[in-house]
């Protein structure tokens, strides 16, 4: 596989942006830091020029949801729409996801890939998370870089009354009714420096006022107080637990705004036999327990997939990384499975979001155990209650 300097470069700054560092005199990371005040001005202007109506914004007729973080990476947004999206079906309602498909090559301004049934377009065409969410079946998925127009494509074919829009906080163009900010429970704030100095694409203080909630992800169990918070509010949730100082920074710089806690709850989403080709299934929860596995995935946090395995009781012999929405080649697959015979594992385990990407008449010489994610809240019932109130008002 060929290493260009250009990728070489573009992993060390990733390097960097991910750590806390001082910019030394003449150094990459005071290049970074320069380049950071930059986009900092950019940003801000953008945001500036539409709060004074220069740039307008436009509004779809029916409720809005909008997911998304300030720190690029991953954070969950994709679970928590799903999450969000079963949840409003539960209430009686008709969503829409809408995603902007990144990565994929559809040419259209929009693009149905699924009407809830019926998958339209695949994972090349639609991007790696709208198919993946896609492939469900539970509710239906459009996508497009102009929200506005998968927007308006959705409402005349598909007929929401709830649009659930997937990583579009940035995305000001569109109006929402409920903006859901997403913080990774470990580095919130990252190493707090706007990109590409680190992974900030805004601070704290200039998305505060467009946002209504603020959702924790990634947080420790052991760690949920008992006094959970009522009402959407994170007060009480203050109050005798001891949050890291990302997390003080989130609760002083966001103030009042309500804010929840949630975990990722892994699961084993299918077991491929080495021998046959089954179906969809319902593995065993306990089938991953104690095999020696070799994973691989291409997301925007490979290391949070390791731990996620370990905690499915996988025994982790070695993890090919690659970059986030990677696309698979026929000579990568038959690295994989090349490295699972040399270290002698009987397992290989990926990701929900890479399987989607790989073809169906690969035959795999060593078992493939694909892990999925479930977000789960410390207080099912408050966030619920939460939605409601806003879709009532």
């Amino acid at each position: 596989m060929s290493d260009p300097w250009l990728t070489r470069l573009e992993k060390k700054i990733t390097r960097i942006s991910d750590r806390d560092y001082r910019a030394e005199l003449f150094s990459l990371e005071q290049l970074l830091v320069m380049a950071s005040g930059v986009y900092r001005l950019g940003s801000d202007l953008r945001l500036r020029l539409y709060r004074a109506g220069l740039l307008k914004s436009k509004r779809l007729p029916c409720f809005v949801i909008s997911i998304g973080n300030i720190v690029a990476g991953g954070a969950g947004k994709t679970p928590m729409a799903i999450y969000i999206a079963e949840l409003l079906i539960k209430m009686g309602k008709r969503p829409v996801v809408i995603s902007r498909g990144y990565k994929g090559s559809l040419k259209a301004r929009a693009g149905v890939v699924s009407d809830g049934k019926t998958l339209f377009l695949d994972a090349g065409k639609a991007g790696d998370e709208p198919y993946m969410m896609a492939r469900r079946k539970r509710f239906p998925v459009v996508v497009g870089k102009d929200r506005y127009a998968a927007g308006k494509l959705a409402i005349e074919l598909l007929h929401p009354d709830v649009i659930v829009l997937d990583d579009a906080f940035a995305h000001v163009g569109l109006e929402r009714d409920l903006n859901i900010l997403l913080f990774d429970h470990d580095r919130p704030l990252g190493n707090k420096r706007i990109l590409p100095a680190g992974r900030l694409r805004e601070t704290p203080a200039m998305s505060k006022n467009r946002t209504q909630a603020l959702v924790l992800t990634r947080c420790p169990e052991k760690e949920w107080s008992s006094n959970q918070l009522r009402d959407g509010g994170h007060k009480k949730n203050r109050a005798g637990q001891k949050d890291g100082d990302g997390q003080k920074d989130i609760f002083s710089q966001y103030g009042q705004i309500p804010c929840f806690k949630t975990c990722h709850a892994p699961y084993l989403l299918e077991l491929l036999s080495s021998k046959s080709r089954p179906g969809p299934a319902l593995p065993c929860p306990d089938s991953l327990k104690d095999r020696r596995g070799l994973l691989f995935s291409g997301i925007a946090n490979n290391k949070s997939f390791r731990q996620t395995a370990e905690k499915l009781g996988v025994k982790v012999a070695d993890h090919l990384e690659f970059k986030d929405h990677y696309r698979y080649k026929r000579a990568d697959i038959l690295w994989i499975q090349k490295r699972a015979r040399q270290i002698g594992t009987n397992l290989i385990v990926t990701t929900e979001k890479d399987w989607v990407k790989l073809g169906r008449d690969i035959q795999w010489d060593t078992d493939l155990a694909v892990v999925g994610i479930k977000i789960r809240f410390e207080n099912e019932k408050a966030f619920e209650g939460f939605i409601k109130s806003r879709l009532d008002k």
